[in-house]
Protein backbone atom coordinates (compact mmCIF):
# COMPACT_ATOMS: atom_id res chain seq x y z
CA UNK A 1 0.00 0.00 0.00
CA UNK A 2 1.23 3.50 -0.79
CA UNK A 3 0.13 7.02 0.11
CA UNK A 4 0.22 9.51 -2.77
CA UNK A 5 -1.30 12.78 -3.90
CA UNK A 6 -4.66 12.45 -5.60
CA UNK A 7 -5.14 13.56 -9.19
CA UNK A 8 -8.13 14.51 -11.31
CA UNK A 9 -8.04 11.01 -12.80
CA UNK A 10 -8.76 9.61 -9.31
CA UNK A 11 -12.04 11.52 -8.88
CA UNK A 12 -14.40 8.77 -10.15
CA UNK A 13 -12.73 6.19 -7.87
CA UNK A 14 -12.78 8.62 -4.93
CA UNK A 15 -16.51 9.28 -5.35
CA UNK A 16 -17.24 5.55 -5.48
CA UNK A 17 -15.12 5.03 -2.36
CA UNK A 18 -17.05 7.74 -0.52
CA UNK A 19 -20.33 6.09 -1.50
CA UNK A 20 -19.25 2.58 -0.46
CA UNK A 21 -17.70 3.75 2.79
CA UNK A 22 -20.07 6.48 3.95
CA UNK A 23 -23.27 5.99 1.97
CA UNK A 24 -25.20 8.93 0.54
CA UNK A 25 -26.53 10.36 3.82
CA UNK A 26 -27.75 13.95 3.79
CA UNK A 27 -25.03 15.01 1.36
CA UNK A 28 -25.03 13.06 -1.91
CA UNK A 29 -21.67 12.17 -3.39
CA UNK A 30 -21.02 13.04 -7.02
CA UNK A 31 -18.21 14.06 -9.34
CA UNK A 32 -19.96 17.41 -9.88
CA UNK A 33 -19.97 18.11 -6.16
CA UNK A 34 -16.33 17.07 -5.85
CA UNK A 35 -15.27 19.38 -8.70
CA UNK A 36 -17.19 22.33 -7.27
CA UNK A 37 -15.89 21.80 -3.75
CA UNK A 38 -12.31 20.72 -4.30
CA UNK A 39 -11.32 22.04 -7.74
CA UNK A 40 -13.32 25.24 -8.36
CA UNK A 41 -12.94 26.75 -4.86
CA UNK A 42 -11.66 30.37 -5.23
CA UNK A 43 -9.49 29.85 -2.14
CA UNK A 44 -7.58 27.21 -4.08
CA UNK A 45 -7.80 23.56 -5.09
CA UNK A 46 -7.90 21.12 -2.18
CA UNK A 47 -4.85 19.03 -1.31
CA UNK A 48 -5.99 15.41 -1.79
CA UNK A 49 -4.24 12.28 -0.54
CA UNK A 50 -5.18 8.72 -1.45
CA UNK A 51 -4.14 5.34 -0.15
CA UNK A 52 -3.64 2.90 -3.00
CA UNK A 53 -3.34 -0.87 -2.86
CA UNK A 54 -2.58 -2.86 -6.00
CA UNK A 55 -3.78 0.01 -8.17
CA UNK A 56 -7.04 0.44 -6.25
CA UNK A 57 -7.93 3.57 -4.25
CA UNK A 58 -8.80 2.29 -0.75
CA UNK A 59 -8.52 5.50 1.26
CA UNK A 60 -8.91 9.24 0.70
CA UNK A 61 -8.30 12.40 2.74
CA UNK A 62 -9.31 15.80 1.40
CA UNK A 63 -8.38 19.15 2.93
CA UNK A 64 -10.59 22.05 1.83
CA UNK A 65 -8.59 25.23 1.35
CA UNK A 66 -9.80 28.36 3.12
CA UNK A 67 -8.32 31.84 3.48
CA UNK A 68 -8.95 33.76 6.66
CA UNK A 69 -7.85 37.32 7.50
CA UNK A 70 -6.59 38.24 10.95
CA UNK A 71 -5.23 41.68 11.80
CA UNK A 72 -4.18 42.28 8.20
CA UNK A 73 -2.55 38.87 7.72
CA UNK A 74 -4.01 36.33 5.31
CA UNK A 75 -4.06 32.95 7.04
CA UNK A 76 -3.76 30.03 4.68
CA UNK A 77 -5.88 27.27 6.20
CA UNK A 78 -7.21 23.86 5.32
CA UNK A 79 -10.31 22.18 6.68
CA UNK A 80 -10.18 18.45 7.28
CA UNK A 81 -13.28 17.26 5.44
CA UNK A 82 -14.00 14.32 3.12
CA UNK A 83 -12.39 11.17 4.49
CA UNK A 84 -13.12 7.54 3.70
CA UNK A 85 -11.54 4.11 4.01
CA UNK A 86 -12.78 1.11 2.07
CA UNK A 87 -14.67 -1.27 4.42
CA UNK A 88 -12.15 -4.06 3.69
CA UNK A 89 -9.26 -1.87 4.83
CA UNK A 90 -10.64 -0.29 7.97
CA UNK A 91 -8.66 -0.73 11.18
CA UNK A 92 -5.30 -0.62 9.37
CA UNK A 93 -4.38 2.94 10.37
CA UNK A 94 -5.06 4.44 6.94
CA UNK A 95 -6.89 7.48 8.38
CA UNK A 96 -3.95 8.34 10.63
CA UNK A 97 -1.37 7.83 7.87
CA UNK A 98 -3.29 10.07 5.47
CA UNK A 99 -3.80 12.75 8.12
CA UNK A 100 -0.17 12.87 9.26
CA UNK A 101 1.06 12.97 5.66
CA UNK A 102 -1.44 15.76 5.01
CA UNK A 103 0.00 17.77 7.90
CA UNK A 104 3.54 17.28 6.62
CA UNK A 105 2.53 18.38 3.11
CA UNK A 106 0.64 21.38 4.55
CA UNK A 107 3.74 22.69 6.27
CA UNK A 108 5.69 22.40 3.02
CA UNK A 109 2.94 24.24 1.15
CA UNK A 110 2.90 27.21 3.55
CA UNK A 111 -0.36 26.36 5.30
CA UNK A 112 -0.76 28.09 8.68
CA UNK A 113 -3.43 26.02 10.41
CA UNK A 114 -5.99 23.24 10.08
CA UNK A 115 -9.51 23.51 11.46
CA UNK A 116 -12.56 21.28 11.47
CA UNK A 117 -15.78 20.47 13.32
CA UNK A 118 -15.54 16.80 14.36
CA UNK A 119 -18.29 14.84 16.04
CA UNK A 120 -17.88 13.26 19.47
CA UNK A 121 -16.70 9.94 18.03
CA UNK A 122 -13.99 11.39 15.79
CA UNK A 123 -12.81 14.15 18.13
CA UNK A 124 -10.57 11.92 20.35
CA UNK A 125 -8.56 10.80 17.32
CA UNK A 126 -7.88 14.40 16.34
CA UNK A 127 -6.89 15.40 19.85
CA UNK A 128 -4.35 12.54 19.93
CA UNK A 129 -2.79 13.93 16.74
CA UNK A 130 -2.32 17.40 18.19
CA UNK A 131 -5.60 19.16 17.52
CA UNK A 132 -6.83 21.70 20.08
CA UNK A 133 -10.49 21.87 21.08
CA UNK A 134 -11.50 25.54 20.96
CA UNK A 135 -15.15 25.40 21.99
CA UNK A 136 -18.56 24.96 20.46
CA UNK A 137 -19.56 27.49 17.85
CA UNK A 138 -21.54 30.42 19.21
CA UNK A 139 -25.07 30.72 17.81
CA UNK A 140 -27.72 33.42 17.90
CA UNK A 141 -31.17 31.82 17.80
CA UNK A 142 -34.67 33.20 17.44
CA UNK A 143 -37.74 31.01 18.00
CA UNK A 144 -41.23 31.63 16.69
CA UNK A 145 -43.59 29.16 18.42
CA UNK A 146 -46.44 30.11 16.08
CA UNK A 147 -44.57 28.43 13.21
CA UNK A 148 -44.06 25.13 15.07
CA UNK A 149 -44.25 22.14 12.70
CA UNK A 150 -44.79 24.42 9.69
CA UNK A 151 -42.98 22.73 6.80
CA UNK A 152 -43.70 25.02 3.84
CA UNK A 153 -40.81 27.29 2.96
CA UNK A 154 -41.74 30.97 2.64
CA UNK A 155 -41.48 32.44 -0.83
CA UNK A 156 -38.20 34.22 -1.48
CA UNK A 157 -38.19 37.66 -3.11
CA UNK A 158 -37.03 37.99 -6.70
CA UNK A 159 -33.47 36.65 -7.00
CA UNK A 160 -31.52 38.57 -9.65
CA UNK A 161 -28.06 37.07 -9.29
CA UNK A 162 -26.67 39.01 -12.25
CA UNK A 163 -27.74 42.30 -10.69
CA UNK A 164 -26.34 41.20 -7.34
CA UNK A 165 -23.01 40.25 -8.94
CA UNK A 166 -22.52 43.86 -10.05
CA UNK A 167 -23.12 45.04 -6.47
CA UNK A 168 -20.84 42.58 -4.68
CA UNK A 169 -17.55 44.46 -5.37
CA UNK A 170 -18.95 47.43 -3.39
CA UNK A 171 -19.86 45.37 -0.31
CA UNK A 172 -17.75 44.25 2.62
CA UNK A 173 -18.08 42.38 5.87
CA UNK A 174 -19.53 44.79 8.49
CA UNK A 175 -16.92 43.55 10.97
CA UNK A 176 -14.03 44.14 8.55
CA UNK A 177 -12.38 46.58 10.97
CA UNK A 178 -13.02 44.56 14.13
CA UNK A 179 -9.64 42.82 14.10
CA UNK A 180 -11.23 39.36 14.29
CA UNK A 181 -10.62 36.29 12.17
CA UNK A 182 -12.92 36.43 9.14
CA UNK A 183 -13.07 34.85 5.70
CA UNK A 184 -11.19 36.59 2.89
CA UNK A 185 -14.25 37.59 0.89
CA UNK A 186 -14.45 38.32 -2.83
CA UNK A 187 -17.28 38.44 -5.38
CA UNK A 188 -15.94 35.21 -6.90
CA UNK A 189 -16.11 33.51 -3.50
CA UNK A 190 -19.68 34.66 -2.86
CA UNK A 191 -20.88 33.45 -6.26
CA UNK A 192 -19.10 30.10 -5.82
CA UNK A 193 -20.26 29.62 -2.26
CA UNK A 194 -23.94 30.53 -2.68
CA UNK A 195 -25.06 30.83 -6.31
CA UNK A 196 -23.16 27.86 -7.75
CA UNK A 197 -23.54 25.56 -4.72
CA UNK A 198 -24.87 22.20 -5.98
CA UNK A 199 -25.89 21.00 -2.51
CA UNK A 200 -28.32 23.60 -1.18
CA UNK A 201 -30.48 26.39 -2.53
CA UNK A 202 -29.32 29.70 -1.10
CA UNK A 203 -31.36 32.89 -1.26
CA UNK A 204 -30.65 36.52 -0.51
CA UNK A 205 -32.30 39.73 0.62
CA UNK A 206 -30.93 42.87 -1.01
CA UNK A 207 -31.88 46.35 -2.16
CA UNK A 208 -29.17 45.94 -4.87
CA UNK A 209 -27.61 49.14 -3.53
CA UNK A 210 -26.28 48.77 -0.01
CA UNK A 211 -26.59 45.25 1.45
CA UNK A 212 -27.05 41.55 0.87
CA UNK A 213 -28.05 38.97 3.44
CA UNK A 214 -27.64 35.34 2.33
CA UNK A 215 -29.73 32.58 3.87
CA UNK A 216 -31.08 29.11 3.29
CA UNK A 217 -33.84 26.93 4.66
CA UNK A 218 -33.38 23.69 6.54
CA UNK A 219 -36.28 21.40 7.37
CA UNK A 220 -36.44 19.83 10.85
CA UNK A 221 -39.12 17.76 12.54
CA UNK A 222 -40.06 20.87 14.52
CA UNK A 223 -40.45 22.98 11.37
CA UNK A 224 -38.40 25.27 9.16
CA UNK A 225 -35.10 26.91 10.03
CA UNK A 226 -33.99 30.13 8.36
CA UNK A 227 -30.21 29.99 8.50
CA UNK A 228 -28.47 33.35 8.02
CA UNK A 229 -25.12 32.47 6.47
CA UNK A 230 -23.60 35.80 5.39
CA UNK A 231 -24.30 39.50 5.63
CA UNK A 232 -22.43 42.21 3.69
CA UNK A 233 -23.00 45.96 3.48
CA UNK A 234 -21.77 49.15 1.86
CA UNK A 235 -21.04 51.32 4.89
CA UNK A 236 -21.57 54.55 2.93
CA UNK A 237 -25.06 53.73 1.65
CA UNK A 238 -26.47 51.35 4.29
CA UNK A 239 -28.62 54.06 5.86
CA UNK A 240 -31.81 54.10 7.93
CA UNK A 241 -33.99 53.54 4.86
CA UNK A 242 -31.96 50.48 3.84
CA UNK A 243 -32.04 49.10 7.38
CA UNK A 244 -35.82 49.43 7.52
CA UNK A 245 -36.20 47.74 4.14
CA UNK A 246 -34.03 44.82 5.31
CA UNK A 247 -35.93 44.66 8.58
CA UNK A 248 -39.26 44.37 6.76
CA UNK A 249 -38.19 41.70 4.27
CA UNK A 250 -36.31 39.75 6.93
CA UNK A 251 -39.33 39.74 9.23
CA UNK A 252 -41.55 38.37 6.48
CA UNK A 253 -39.26 35.37 5.91
CA UNK A 254 -38.24 34.81 9.54
CA UNK A 255 -41.81 34.90 10.88
CA UNK A 256 -42.72 31.98 8.63
CA UNK A 257 -40.03 29.81 10.29
CA UNK A 258 -39.96 28.21 13.72
CA UNK A 259 -36.22 28.83 14.07
CA UNK A 260 -33.94 31.57 12.76
CA UNK A 261 -30.21 31.12 13.31
CA UNK A 262 -27.07 33.18 12.79
CA UNK A 263 -23.48 33.13 13.95
CA UNK A 264 -23.27 34.31 17.53
CA UNK A 265 -19.84 35.79 16.95
CA UNK A 266 -20.87 37.74 13.85
CA UNK A 267 -24.08 38.90 15.51
CA UNK A 268 -22.28 40.16 18.61
CA UNK A 269 -19.77 42.11 16.53
CA UNK A 270 -22.39 43.61 14.19
CA UNK A 271 -25.49 43.59 16.38
CA UNK A 272 -26.26 47.22 15.60
CA UNK A 273 -27.07 46.48 11.97
CA UNK A 274 -28.65 43.02 12.15
CA UNK A 275 -32.42 42.80 11.67
CA UNK A 276 -34.41 41.60 14.68
CA UNK A 277 -33.01 38.30 16.01
CA UNK A 278 -35.13 38.06 19.16
CA UNK A 279 -34.16 38.19 22.81
CA UNK A 280 -32.40 34.86 23.42
CA UNK A 281 -28.75 35.34 24.41
CA UNK A 282 -25.89 34.07 22.26
CA UNK A 283 -25.19 30.46 23.22
CA UNK A 284 -22.31 28.05 22.57
CA UNK A 285 -24.63 25.42 21.10
CA UNK A 286 -23.06 24.84 17.68
CA UNK A 287 -20.62 22.14 16.55
CA UNK A 288 -17.29 21.62 18.31
CA UNK A 289 -14.46 23.53 16.63
CA UNK A 290 -10.93 22.12 16.70
CA UNK A 291 -7.68 23.68 15.47
CA UNK A 292 -4.24 22.31 14.63
CA UNK A 293 -1.22 24.56 14.34
CA UNK A 294 0.94 24.00 11.27
CA UNK A 295 3.33 26.93 10.93
CA UNK A 296 2.09 29.80 13.12
CA UNK A 297 4.03 31.14 16.06
CA UNK A 298 2.89 29.85 19.45
CA UNK A 299 1.79 33.38 20.36
CA UNK A 300 -0.51 33.77 17.34
CA UNK A 301 -1.93 30.25 17.63
CA UNK A 302 -2.70 30.86 21.32
CA UNK A 303 -4.72 33.94 20.35
CA UNK A 304 -6.54 31.99 17.64
CA UNK A 305 -7.40 29.27 20.14
CA UNK A 306 -9.67 31.77 21.90
CA UNK A 307 -13.13 31.95 20.32
CA UNK A 308 -13.22 35.68 21.11
CA UNK A 309 -10.61 36.16 18.36
CA UNK A 310 -13.03 34.92 15.70
CA UNK A 311 -15.77 36.70 13.79
CA UNK A 312 -17.00 33.89 11.55
CA UNK A 313 -20.37 33.89 9.85
CA UNK A 314 -22.32 30.63 9.61
CA UNK A 315 -21.43 30.38 5.93
CA UNK A 316 -17.75 30.27 6.88
CA UNK A 317 -18.23 27.28 9.17
CA UNK A 318 -21.16 25.43 7.63
CA UNK A 319 -20.22 21.87 6.66
CA UNK A 320 -20.82 21.09 3.01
Amino acid sequence: MKIRKGTEADIPAIVELLKSSLGEGLIQKSERLWHWKHVENPHGASPILVAEDDGKVVGVRAFLRWQWVYKGQVLQAIRAVDTATHPDYQGKGIFKKLTLQGLADAKEDGIHLVYNTPNESSKPGYLKMGWFEMNRMALKLKINPFAYKRQASPEAPNQDWDKLASLLPQLSNPIAKAGKVQTLNSPAYMIWRYKDNPLFDYYFLSDYKSYVLFYRFKIHNFGQEMRVVDFLIDEKTFDKKAKNLLKTSFKQISNACFLTSASGRHFELASGIYPNMGFLPVMDKGPIVTLRNVSLSDEVFTMLSNQESWGYALGDMELF
